[in-house]
């Protein structure tokens, strides 16, 4: 008989409902040991302990941010982290192959043998499973508030970045160590292709080459949402698509100061904030992290993907919603 694998959960969590884990769950009881957390710390440190207790895979449900935080009591240790992806995007569950709220896939991934390492990126020592944001796109998800989130799921998302669409964007520079200095509104740094959901944002990009790739966008308002857009309508940023107003990097690291307050995301959660005078730092961790992935991950069309992208699914509900209104 296969030992049931230690699932750590919240409890609490409103996407436990809404995803339909919890039915899932019910049915599944017997393949997992579920243990509840009480916080983002709480949850590092019971991925910690059974990591050190030899647990061979740490199941975890939830989000990007969630993931990230299960990471980091994982990351050095031989333990696997197993996906149940239950989030509003699950940018990261999607970049493994496993896609988003397929718990049958997700059990299959964590029952099989295959196991994949992935590079661990630091903004100042906070680690990151696929992106960092720096500039709109921290902002857009500063002032997202959970019950708007909520009632609109990732529609919010649209209907923020309406608003941040209109603000300044503070200008930051970012200093590469082969001594190129670049100056943008927006940065965003890949550890995979996808951004935001089912769609690529950068087409080249991987999670295990030892490389981040940085979109560097130099727009105001409206332009940096329409730039984000095409790029991925086209499966992804290339030095063969970019505008004038982007350039692409891979890096290994890098350092990003500011003229004014700049706000700053992780895997879809809000940061921080980079001030006049202060620093941000980027660089890998020396050791990676092992996930669950499937021997044979299922292939979507591009249509497929663009179509089950987050923001495309709240849409197509809220038309539902006025016809039969």
């Amino acid at each position: 008989m296969v030992p049931p694998v230690p699932l750590l959960i919240n409890p609490k969590a409103g996407s436990l409902f809404r995803s339909g884990l919890k039915a899932w769950l019910d049915e599944h009881r017997a393949d997992f040991r579920i243990i509840g957390t009480k916080s983002a710390d709480d949850l590092r440190a019971q991925a910690r302990a059974l990591a050190e207790s030899g647990e061979p895979v740490v199941a975890v449900a939830g989000g990007d941010g969630t993931l990230m935080n299960a990471a980091q009591g994982l990351i050095g240790t031989p333990s696997a982290l197993g996906i149940i992806p239950c989030g509003t995007m699950n940018v990261f569950a999607r970049e493994m192959g496993i896609g988003s709220r397929r718990f049958d896939l997700a059990l299959e991934a964590i029952r099989d043998s295959v196991r994949q390492s992935v590079d661990i990126f630091t903004v100042n020592g906070r680690p990151f499973l696929q992106m960092a944001g720096f500039g709109p796109d921290a902002r857009i998800i500063q002032l997202i508030t959970p019950k708007l989130k909520r009632r609109l799921g990732a529609a919010a998302h649209i209907i923020t970045a309406i608003r941040v669409a209109v603000e300044h964007h503070p200008l930051m520079e970012l200093s590469l160590p082969n001594g190129e200095v670049l100056h943008a509104t927006q940065l965003i740094l890949g550890n995979g292709k996808r951004y935001g959901g089912a769609a690529h944002l950068f087409a080249d990009a991987s999670y295990n080459d030892g490389l981040l790739d940085a979109a560097i966008i130099q727009l105001e308002s409206i332009g940096i949402l329409y730039e984000v857009i095409t790029y991925m309508l086209h499966r992804g940023a290339t030095m063969r698509n970019t505008t004038d107003f982007t350039k692409l990097r891979c890096i290994e690291s890098c350092d990003i100061t500011t003229e004014a307050t700049l706000p700053y995301q992780l895997d879809g959660d809000f940061a921080g904030v980079i001030r006049p005078g202060e620093t941000a730092h980027v660089e890998k961790l020396p050791h990676p992290l092992h996930v669950c992935v499937l021997r044979h991950p299922v292939p979507m069309s591009s249509f497929s993907r663009m179509m089950a992208h987050p923001m495309i699914e709240a849409l197509r509900s809220k038309l539902e919603e006025l016809r039969e209104f």
